[in-house]
């Protein structure tokens, strides 16, 4: 036997004014895609050959340019048919918030897995792995045979998840019978810091599932938050769960009832927690924290969601106040124009830009004068990180502020990324990162942490958003007191 396997992620945010173009994705064929997916000694122990396609992975971005997509679904499904004589499965590692600029749908995954489902038939099992953050609807899900998603959210079992699912391919493929998820979509709209697994409602919405799974009847199931960065239809939060024979679907129907339910009848628990404000007062409650090291996240400029890194707001309100004579770093402002500036320059040079891209009040320019303390890499998130281009810190005359310029919307939130800035994270009592909630790595370095309530693409309250091809009514967009359901099946 052999599986056919492919990774396709990436959030695509359509309020960001820049495509993502190939270049800006991480793209391994073969044994490399083969390596970079964590799960080929599951499927080599099992007996299982293995045929690799293509891993690619876009960090967070702006929506994907439709030639850079055409090459990776042509590539893709191209190889599939290639060797579609010897696939007895798929196993996909598929985001599900992916967008393509002028493809009908919007969905990169939704648009692949349709055509793979196309190619191979009704009956060749099919396993997809997703972020939770990612859309489903009823026809992707008739297309799959099992379908789930991570639990965590900051995601600390991405790699657990990706190697269960292939696990329960292989015993899908070992023991071929009927089997076909069951899916029920909720008009529940949040984004991911309103749905930190840590806290209620999704504490107990996961504990519900992982019940669930411990019953021989259910294969597997997940709750799926969405997404909430494109106008589109498929937007709203789905259950779904998997028997594990035909004459469990009964079962699993109720399951996937209890958890539906549980999570609308608690669905004002899906709120901000910790420390969270408007920009002036997260910057100056940051300020008075003793400790350090204390993190303020911009989160409407989160680039863990595919923000721009273009904010420039929370630099100028670091400005602005006084700061007490504590070190603070602005982690960063991406402006390629002042990076290409500063760039030109060696440590120790003084230094006068301005930086801001300028597209709108948030990301309005700030003069700098200062100096150029150190060059180094990019790098974003991963294991291991890679170099995506350069970076520069500036230290800003008169102040104990400093600044890391960069040129692509990298989201600080690894000891090894700020390595790689050339600075120390704990050297600093103040840092600003492009996040929402903390990132799972960034977590234990942080004595304080509060969101700043900032504007831009990835603005927190989601309710402010004009959508226009909804489901409605949506909470919390709408305020609604019965459960209606957008979808099953």
């Amino acid at each position: 036997m052999n599986v056919f396997i492919a990774h396709f992620t990436s959030e695509c945010n359509e309020h960001v004014p820049v495509d993502a173009e190939l270049e800006d994705f991480l793209l391994r064929y073969g044994e490399g895609c083969t390596d970079a997916m964590g799960v080929r000694d599951i499927f080599e122990e099992a007996g299982i050959g293995i045929v690799p396609s293509v891993y690619a992975r876009l960090s967070p971005s702006g929506m994907i340019s439709r030639r850079a997509f055409d090459f990776i679904a042509c590539r893709m499904l191209g190889e599939l048919k290639d060797h579609l004589d010897e696939i007895d499965g798929i196993y996909l590692q598929f985001h599900g918030a992916s967008g393509i600029r002028g493809l009908e749908g919007v969905s990169g995954e939704h648009y692949l897995v349709r055509r793979i489902r196309e190619i191979v038939g009704a009956h060749v099992p099919i396993a997809m792995v997703m972020d939770p953050h990612g859309n489903v609807t009823a026809e992707l899900v008739r297309r799959l045979n099992i379908v789930r998603c991570y639990r965590e959210s900051p995601h600390i079992d991405t790699v657990e998840s990706e190697r269960l699912v292939a696990r329960k391919l292989v015993d899908l493929m070992q023991r071929r019978r009927p089997m076909h998820p069951v899916m029920l979509k909720l008009p529940i709209m949040v984004g991911g810091e309103r749905s930190v697994s840590a806290m209620e409602p999704m504490r107990s919405i996961n504990a519900l599932l992982d019940e669930a799974e411990r019953d021989p009847r259910v294969f597997s199931s997940s709750y799926h938050v969405g997404y909430i960065r494109h106008d589109d239809d498929k937007l709203g939060a789905a259950v779904v769960v998997v028997p594990n024979e035909p004459a469990d679907r009964a079962h699993c129907e109720q399951v996937a009832e209890r958890v539906a339910a549980y999570a609308w009848e608690h669905r004002r628990e899906f709120r901000f927690t910790g420390n969270f404000g408007e920009p002036a007062d997260s910057v100056r409650d940051a300020i008075a924290f003793a400790g350090k090291t204390a993190v303020i996240t911009d989160s409407g400029d989160n680039c863990g969601a595919g923000g721009a890194g273009y904010n420039t707001a929370l630099l100028r309100e670091l400005l602005a106040q006084d700061v007490r004579g504590k070190a603070v770093l602005v982690a960063g402002v991406n402006d390629p124009a002042a990076c290409a500036l500063v760039g030109a320059k060696r440590p120790g040079d003084h230094v006068s830009f301005d930086l801001g891209v300028g597209l709108d009040e948030l990301s309005a320019p700030v003069h700098i004068e200062g100096v150029l303390k150190v060059s180094g890499d990019a790098l974003t998130g991963g294991n291991p990180p890679h170099r995506v281009g350069p970076c520069h810190v500036v230290a800003v005359d008169g102040t104990t502020v400093e600044v890391l310029v960069m040129d692509k919307n990298v989201q600080y939130g690894t000891m090894e990324q700020f390595s790689g800035a050339g600075v120390d994270f704990h050297d600093y009592d103040i840092v600003v990162v492009k996040m929402g909630y903390l990132d799972t790595y960034l977590i234990p370095e942080t004595a304080y942490h509060t969101m700043a309530l900032t504007g831009g693409p990835t603005i927190q309250r989601s309710e402010h958003i004009p959508f226009k091809r909804i489901f409605r009514p949506m909470w919390p967009v709408d305020e609604m007191d019965e459960l209606m359901y957008i979808e099953r099946c």
